[in-house]
């Protein structure tokens, strides 16, 4: 299925120690609007989505690699964690990634 619309932001996130490519391509088939593959550093996005659904998805991807960079990765290796851990994690995750990224996140939280 050919994508609807490309929806125009960076084409990577930058974490710091490495990148990870971001790709629009339709997941329908895969029954998914996003996801990650973190051994090819991977984000793929459908953009075949409101463009509120598909900024939502496109920050959805990049909290899992945040939350994988900081070593919550899998639901099984999550510690018993409360509310304070994880809000300072998202925090951090958020500030540091939003600032590598100005251009990506300024897409993401623009009102177009």
């Amino acid at each position: 299925m050919t994508p609807k619309v490309i929806h125009d932001h960076p084409d990577e996130l930058n974490v710091g120690h490495k990148k990870y490519k971001i790709v629009q391509k339709s997941l329908a088939k895969d029954s998914l609007y996003g996801c990650v593959e973190f051994q090819k550093n991977l984000i793929t996005v459908d953009p075949n989505q409101s463009v509120e659904d598909y900024k939502s998805t496109l920050l959805h991807e990049i909290v899992h690699v945040g939350m994988d960079m900081f070593g919550l990765g899998d639901d099984d290796d999550m510690p018993t964690t409360g509310n304070e851990f994880l809000t300072t994690v998202t925090s951090n995750m958020i500030v540091l990634l939003a600032s590598l990224n100005p251009e990506l996140f300024s897409f993401i939280f623009s009102n177009e």
